[in-house]
């Protein structure tokens, strides 16, 4: 199966090896999904295939650029969807498709034969996420998700009130490592809205789970099944709140690799999320641990349980350490910040020194120039 037409042919100002991966390691770290097109995609402005991300990665893990025909074919895709004004459904299978189609060429790729197949997977994984990152504005949230996701989002939102106790489960309070393990759920969860490939969206939901298994683990010095994991997850959902929720589910289900979604630990994880999800949109008094009239003292906005809640000492610390987490994401921000600035203030002072030699140096001409004159005229004297 040929996606393209007239796929064949080079990008477009290929660069010698060396050269092309001294500019590739300046545009990893300047290139992000928020740049220009031409950036993203090595295009015009830029034709320099070491600019692709897809390309980049790939040379990272072979040591040589990405053939440039899988490059070209997989630009052209990009360009393709989004450009496409076809259905979510249509974008989906054409995606899919593509996926099939390029892992084969991948694969079979004469440079993998010696490669061990957890290797080439990664490269196919790269391939995947450079595909979504790039059309991830034009599938994510189409019109047909979008009541069903704010419907969502504030459902979760109304539940704020919601604790352990209803759910069927129970904590301990007094632990620490209780405490960070379901603060460090939360914050995968809340990283989910943060990422942009399908496989980024669902590798945090993998790690919120694991959190939770560990937690529960803790908590309860056994592993903890599909029955113990899911009030837990729901719980920490309402007490996260992450935005899009069903958009990034239906997200994954459209653009992650169908196999993903088949088996393994993935697959059992996503379809936990689902599950709780499903819950949330249709929980009632009767699947709660409370009567029908405190579900509906609590859903009309009344704030003794929520007083009660923020006052417990288990909830304020989850709070505690969640703003610790946050915290810890602005300080790196500011290392990186000012790692910029000390990177642009050493190349500043690289430019000075090398202009005041090049004035120091002149200056020292000059002098040479003007005591050579002297001495011409001072030999002069003393013949005559």
């Amino acid at each position: 199966m040929d996606f393209f037409r007239g796929s064949s042919s080079p990008l477009r100002g290929s660069a010698s090896p060396v050269r092309s991966r001294a500019s590739s390691v300046t545009s990893h770290h300047r290139t992000s999904p928020e740049e220009t097109e031409e950036e993203e995609m090595g295009g015009e402005t830029n034709p320099n295939p070491s600019r692709n991300l897809f390309s980049y990665y790939f040379m990272l893990r072979t040591g040589k650029f990405l053939d440039a025909n899988i490059a070209d074919q997989t630009r052209k895709f990009i360009f393709r969807v989004r450009n496409s004004k076809d259905s979510i459904e249509v974008k989906s299978k054409e995606v899919q498709m593509f996926y099939s189609y390029m892992t084969k060429k991948l694969t079979n790729y004469s440079y993998f034969e010696s490669w061990k197949a957890e290797a080439v997977t990664d490269v196919v994984v790269g391939m995947e996420r450079f595909v979504m990152v790039n059309i991830f504005e034009n599938v994510f949230n189409p019109d047909c998700d979008q009541i069903k996701n704010s419907a969502l989002d504030d459902k979760i939102r109304s539940l704020h009130w919601i604790l352990p106790k209803h759910l069927d489960f129970t904590l301990p309070s007094d632990n620490e490592m209780t405490d960070r393990q379901l603060a460090l759920a939360q914050y995968y969860l809340l990283e989910l809205n943060k990422k942009r490939s399908p496989h980024d969206k669902v590798t945090c939901m993998v790690l919120c789970c694991k959190a939770l298994h560990d937690l529960f683990n803790v908590a309860h010095e056994k592993a903890a099944g599909a029955d113990e994991l899911l009030p837990m997850l729901i719980y920490t959902l309402i007490v996260a709140a992450p935005p899009n929720l069903h958009a990034t589910t239906q997200y994954i289900e459209r653009f992650l690799p169908a196999e993903r979604l088949t088996s393994g630990e993935t697959a059992y994880n996503f379809t936990n999320m689902c599950c709780a999800l499903q819950f949330l949109e249709s929980v009632s008094p009767d699947k709660l641990s409370l009567s029908s009239e405190e579900y509906n003292h609590f859903m009309e906005g009344h704030s003794s349980h929520l007083e009660e809640a923020l006052s417990n000492k288990f909830v304020g610390g989850l709070l505690d350490n969640i703003a610790r987490v946050k915290g810890c994401e602005e300080k790196v921000r500011q290392l990186h910040s000012y790692q910029d600035k000390l990177r642009d203030n050493t190349e500043q002072l690289k430019v000075d020194v090398r202009k005041h030699k090049e004035e120091v140096l002149q200056s020292i001409e000059e002098m040479r120039s003007k005591f050579s004159g002297i001495e011409e005229e001072m030999a002069k004297l003393l013949i005559s």
